[in-house]
C-alpha cells in the first residue's frame, strides 16, 4: 500500500518498515471483550498466539529493514546496508537467539522462585513479584543491548518457560496477579498518554506545514480499509490449514480474527523509537534540507501509524462485542438471565443462612427486624416458612455439641403467621422429636442418636488427639505464655470482624481496639495480667471530647443553643459518641467471646480439665468482659438494638459481597454481571454506614407474651439438640 498507492515517494524500505510496524497487532481490548462475553477458550487463545507470533516477528523485520533505511541517510555509524545473506543472519540471530536467551533466563527465574518458596513469609511473597518484573527487563536488556537478538522474543520465551515450569512455585498467585495487572495498565497508560501527545503534536505540526492534512486523512481510512482486505485474504488462504490442526477454527472465530486486529502499544513505540532516531540523525545528513525530508517522511509514517490505532481501538474495539453476539461466539443473553436469577435464589439462601446463624450469637439477640428489612431489601419479604428451612438447614450443618438455638424472639412478630406453616412445625425442625409413637420416626430417631454419638464421641478423640494440652510434654506453659496467646487469639478476632464488616478498617474503633492489644501486650510482657479494656477507654475518642466540651462549657451551649443548625451538630456529636461506646462494647464483648472458646478448645484436655494457668487466663477475659458489659448495661436498651441490628445489617451485606465475589472467582459469573450486583449491595451497605435513625419504618412493639405457634417453635428450636443428649452415653 504505501509503496505502490501512496503517493508519497517513499523508498523501499521505509515502506517495508512501515509495514511491519502495522503488522505487530494489540490484543489487550479484544482480550478483556472476550473474557467480558463468554467467548470460547479457543478463541482467546488463537487472538493471544497471533498477537505474540506477529509481536516478534514485525520486531526482527523492523529492525532489519529500520537499519537500510537509517542507511540511507548516509550518517557515518547511522543504519546498515543489510543485504540478503545478512538480512537472513540477521534473522535467526535476532529470532533464534532471543529464543535462547530467554529459556536460560526462564530456568533461572523458576530457580530463584525455588528458593523463595515459603508460602507464609510475606516478604518472600514481595521478593518473588519484583523478581519476575526485574527478570524480564533484565532479559531484554541482555537480548537487545549485550547480545543484539530480540529482546521481545526473549521476553516472551522467559515468560513461556516460566509458565510450563515454574507457576506452581508462586506463593501468592493473587498478589502476583494484581501487580502485573497494575503493571500492565499503567505502562500501557503510560505509553499510550506519550503517542498519543506526540501524535498529536506531529499530526498539528503536519496541518501546518501540510504534510498531513485533508488528502492524508482520506489516504488513512483507505489504509484501514485495505489493512482488513488484506487480514482477510491472509487468514482465507489459511482457513484450511487452521480449521484442521491444533485446536482448529470454524468459520465465525476466523472472520472475528480479521476484525479483531487491533493496533496499538508495539506499533506505536516502535514508530517513535524510528521517528526520534531520524531527528537525531537529520542535522548530520550530507546535502542541504535533506534531513528535513527524511524528518517529514517519519512524521507521516507515524501519524498513519497513530491513526490506526486510533481507528481500530475507536471502531474495532466499540464493535467487536455487538459482532461477537451477532456470530454466536458470545453466551447467549436468555442463557445468561436464567443463570444469573438462578444464583440469585442461591443468593438469597445463602443470606439467610448467614442471618440465622448470626441469630445465634448472644450480641445479636436484641436485633430489630425492621432495621433489616429496611437495610437487607433480599429478605425484607422473608415469611415464616423460609426461615423454619433456614433453622433447619442450620441444625443439620451442626454438630450436636456445637449446636446453639438461634434468637427468634425478635424476628417471629414480624412474619406472617399462616396456620399451615405453623403446623407440624417440630417435624420441620426436628424430625426426631416428632411423632415418637411412630415406629418407623422412632427408629429413626434412635438410628440418628447412634449416629451422632459415634460422631461426638470420634470428635473428641480427633480434638484430645491434636489439642495443644495433649501434645505438649514436660512443663506446661506459663500464665505469661498463654495471655501471650490469648492476645493474638483476640487480634484474630478484631480481623474477623473486620473481614466480615462489623469493623470498618482503619476507622477509629478498629485501630483503638488494635492498639489496646498492642498496650496489653507491653503489659503481659512484664507480668501482669490481660487488662486490654483499660486501653480501650484510655485512648479518647474525638466525639467524646466535644460531647465533654459541650457539656463543660456553658457558653457553647448556649451559642449552639440559638440557631437550628447548632442544636443538630450538638445533637448528632451525642449520638455519635453513644453509638461508638455500644459498638466498642459490642465489639470487644464478641473477641473475647470468641478467644475463650477457640482457647479453651486448644488448650483444654477433653474439653473438661484445664490448667490453673489456663483458668487464671480465662478468668482475666471474664473480667474484662463484665467490665464493657456494664458499660454496655448504661446504655438505653433501643439504642443498643439500633446499633446491634446495623451491625447485623454490614455483617449481611458483607456476606453477600463475598459470595458474589466467590461466584466470580469460580467462573460462575462475569465481572461485568457481578459489578451490577455489587453496586445495589454497596450501596445499601453505604445507606445503613450512614444511617442514624433510631425508628424505622414498621416497627412494632415486641409482646412479652407469645401466641401458642410460636412459642412452640422458639422451644423446638431453642431445644433442638435435646434428643442428642442420649447420644453422649451411647456406646458403639
Amino acid at each position: 500500500i504505501a509503496f505502490y498507492i501512496f503517493p508519497y515517494n517513499w523508498s523501499f524500505n521505509l515502506c517495508m518498515t512501515f509495514g511491519s510496524i502495522l503488522s505487530a497487532t494489540d490484543p489487550v481490548a479484544v482480550a478483556a471483550l472476550l473474557e467480558q462475553v463468554g467467548a470460547p477458550p479457543r478463541l482467546k487463545v488463537h487472538i493471544a498466539g497471533e498477537s505474540l507470533l506477529n509481536d516478534g516477528a514485525a520486531i526482527v523485520f523492523f529492525s532489519i529493514f529500520a537499519e537500510r533505511f537509517l542507511d540511507e541517510l548516509g550518517v557515518s555509524g547511522v543504519g546498515e546496508n543489510v543485504d540478503l545473506a545478512k538480512g537472513i543472519a540477521m534473522f535467526c540471530q535476532k529470532s533464534l537467539g532471543g529464543v535462547f536467551i530467554g529459556i536460560i533466563f526462564g530456568f533461572g527465574l523458576v530457580a530463584l522462585m525455588y528458593l523463595l518458596q515459603r508460602r507464609f513469609n510475606r516478604e518472600e511473597n514481595v521478593v518473588e513479584v519484583t523478581a519476575v518484573v526485574a527478570i524480564a527487563y533484565v532479559g531484554y536488556y541482555t537480548a537487545e543491548a549485550v547480545f543484539e537478538t530480540s529482546g521481545v522474543i526473549s521476553t516472551v520465551t522467559t515468560g513461556l518457560i516460566f509458565n510450563f515450569f515454574g507457576s506452581g512455585l508462586i506463593n501468592d498467585v493473587k498478589l502476583m496477579d494484581d501487580f502485573q495487572s497494575i503493571l500492565e495498565h499503567l505502562l500501557n497508560t503510560v505509553l499510550f498518554t506519550l503517542g498519543g501527545t506526540v501524535w498529536g503534536a506531529v499530526i498539528a505540526d503536519g496541518e501546518k506545514n501540510g504534510s498531513f492534512r485533508a488528502r492524508e486523512w482520506g489516504n488513512l481510512i483507505l489504509l484501514y480499509i485495505l489493512l482488513h482486505v488484506i487480514r482477510a485474504f491472509l487468514f482465507g488462504v489459511a482457513y484450511p490449514i487452521t480449521a484442521n490442526i491444533g485446536l482448529k477454527t470454524n468459520w465465525q472465530e476466523t472472520v472475528f480474527q480479521v476484525y479483531g486486529g487491533l493496533r496499538g502499544a508495539v506499533g506505536i513505540a516502535l514508530s517513535i523509537a524510528l521517528d526520534n532516531e531520524v531527528r537525531l540523525a537529520s542535522g548530520r545528513v550530507p546535502g542541504e534540507g535533506a534531513g528535513l525530508e527524511f524528518e517529514e517522511q517519519t512524521a507521516q509514517l507515524f501519524g498513519f501509524v497513530g491513526g490506526m490505532a486510533f481507528l481500530t481501538l475507536c471502531i474495532n474495539g466499540t464493535t467487536a462485542g455487538p459482532l461477537l453476539i451477532k456470530l454466536g461466539l458470545a453466551d447467549s443473553t436468555e442463557t445468561r438471565e436464567r443463570i444469573i436469577e438462578a444464583y440469585k435464589v442461591n443468593f438469597r439462601s445463602h443470606l439467610l443462612d448467614r442471618f440465622v446463624d448470626l441469630l445465634t450469637y448472644p450480641r445479636f439477640r436484641p436485633v430489630n427486624f425492621a432495621v433489616v428489612k429496611h437495610h437487607v431489601p433480599c429478605l425484607a419479604d422473608l415469611t415464616k416458612q423460609q426461615l423454619l428451612e433456614a433453622v433447619q438447614r442450620h441444625s443439620d450443618s451442626t454438630l450436636p455439641e456445637e449446636y446453639e438455638a438461634p434468637h427468634l424472639l425478635q424476628i417471629l412478630p414480624y412474619l406472617d403467621k399462616q396456620e399451615e406453616e405453623t403446623a407440624g412445625v417440630s417435624k420441620v425442625l426436628r424430625p426426631s422429636v416428632a411423632d415418637e409413637s411412630d415406629p418407623l420416626q422412632e427408629a429413626i430417631s434412635k438410628a440418628r442418636k447412634i449416629e451422632r454419638g459415634l460422631r461426638r464421641r470420634n470428635r473428641d478423640r480427633r480434638r484430645n488427639s491434636s489439642t495443644l494440652h495433649f501434645l505438649m510434654t514436660g512443663e506446661p506453659l506459663s500464665a505469661k505464655e498463654l495471655r501471650t496467646l490469648f492476645i493474638s487469639i483476640l487480634r484474630a478476632a478484631y480481623a474477623n470482624q473486620i473481614r466480615d464488616g462489623e469493623l470498618e478498617d482503619r476507622k477509629f474503633l478498629a485501630v483503638t481496639l488494635e492498639q489496646s492489644l498492642d498496650f496489653a501486650a507491653d503489659e503481659v510482657e512484664n507480668g501482669k495480667p490481660i487488662n486490654d479494656w483499660e486501653h480501650v477507654i484510655r485512648i479518647d475518642d474525638p466525639y467524646s471530647k466535644l460531647v465533654s466540651k459541650f457539656e463543660n462549657n456553658g457558653c457553647v451551649l448556649a451559642c449552639l443553643g440559638k440557631t437550628t443548625r447548632t442544636k443538630r451538630v450538638a445533637v448528632d456529636v451525642k449520638s455519635a459518641a453513644k453509638r461508638l461506646k455500644i459498638e466498642r462494647s459490642l465489639s470487644f464483648m464478641a473477641a473475647h467471646r470468641f478467644a475463650q472458646k477457640y482457647f479453651m478448645r486448644e488448650f483444654g484436655n477433653s474439653g473438661t480439665e484445664f490448667s490453673e494457668a489456663g483458668k487464671v487466663v480465662i478468668e482475666e477475659s471474664n473480667t474484662q468482659f463484665k467490665l464493657a458489659q456494664a458499660v454496655l448495661d448504661t446504655c438505653e436498651a433501643h439504642e443498643v438494638e439500633i446499633v446491634a441490628s446495623h451491625k447485623f445489617c454490614m455483617i449481611l451485606l458483607n456476606a453477600g459481597i463475598f459470595y458474589v465475589g466467590k461466584l466470580v472467582g469460580i467462573g460462575m459469573l462475569k465481572d461485568s454481571e457481578a459489578e451490577h450486583w455489587v453496586e445495589h449491595l454497596e450501596k445499601d451497605l453505604g445507606h445503613v454506614l450512614s444511617c442514624d435513625a433510631l425508628h424505622h419504618p414498621g416497627e412494632i412493639d415486641i409482646d412479652e407474651e407469645e401466641d401458642e405457634n410460636d412459642m412452640e417453635l422458639r422451644d423446638v428450636v431453642e431445644n433442638g439438640a435435646s434428643d442428642d443428649e442420649e447420644g453422649e452415653n451411647v456406646n458403639a
